[in-house]
């Protein structure tokens, strides 16, 4: 890549950001950051689709390095572009959920942070209504990554930000999940919320078919 090529907008990002090459996307990632934080830029962008792709790709890179890069510069987009990239985070939270079973600590916290913020950009409830891939997931560590989320939610944002009844619903589920470690989680989150919400709790609880035994 030429480093000494101007970039005047989005577009002229658009080829060199969908390059397989590692040191490529290392690269660019640099100007493209600087790009984005520039309050003057020009943000145009003909394929939104396509360039989101593109990043979205970094995002799933074995790499953790370009993983964590392509998660920041998703959350600098959402911050200048939230409007434009709504219709957008389905697909920006599969990539993220998938994120959570990483073996590297940084990228599993990354891909929590980005979560909370587009919480914080949209509302709690939006994005967990599109979250529940989570609860469902194959993979163990992504479920208690989720879980732990929600107890972050709870903290955060409160109760009344989210559908109470439907979050314990999959709360409830994992209570007999195969994963020993899921397990644990899920009754850590419920007595989480237990000291956030109280009876409204135990409430929910009678409504679901909790094991005897907890």
């Amino acid at each position: 890549m030429d480093s000494g090529c101007a970039f005047r907008s989005l577009d002229d990002f658009s080829e060199v950001i969908a390059s397989k090459d590692t040191n490529v996307r290392l690269e660019v990632y640099n100007q493209l950051e600087s790009f984005l934080k520039q309050s003057h830029s020009n943000l145009h962008c003909t394929d939104l689709n396509s360039f989101c792709n593109s990043i979205m790709a970094w995002v799933s890179s074995s790499n953790f390095k370009i993983s964590i890069n392509g998660l920041t510069i998703i959350q600098l987009l959402i911050q200048h572009m939230h409007e434009k990239l709504q219709n957008y985070c389905i697909d920006i939270i599969v990539h993220i959920v998938d994120r959570l079973a990483d073996s590297k600590e940084q990228v599993r916290a990354a891909s929590k942070n980005i979560l909370l913020f587009m919480m914080t950009t949209y509302t709690p409830t939006y994005i967990w209504d599109r979250l529940n891939v989570g609860f469902n997931h194959k993979i163990a560590k992504v479920k208690e990554e989720i879980l732990e989320l929600l107890i972050e939610s709870f903290d955060k944002f409160g109760a009344n930000c989210m559908h109470l009844g439907k979050m314990v619903t999959f709360v409830v589920k994992l209570l007999t999940d195969h994963n020993q470690f899921v397990r644990d989680k899920a009754l850590l989150c419920l007595i989480e919320v237990y000291k956030t919400v109280g009876d409204r709790l135990r409430n929910e609880l009678k409504k679901k078919q909790l094991p005897e035994e907890k």
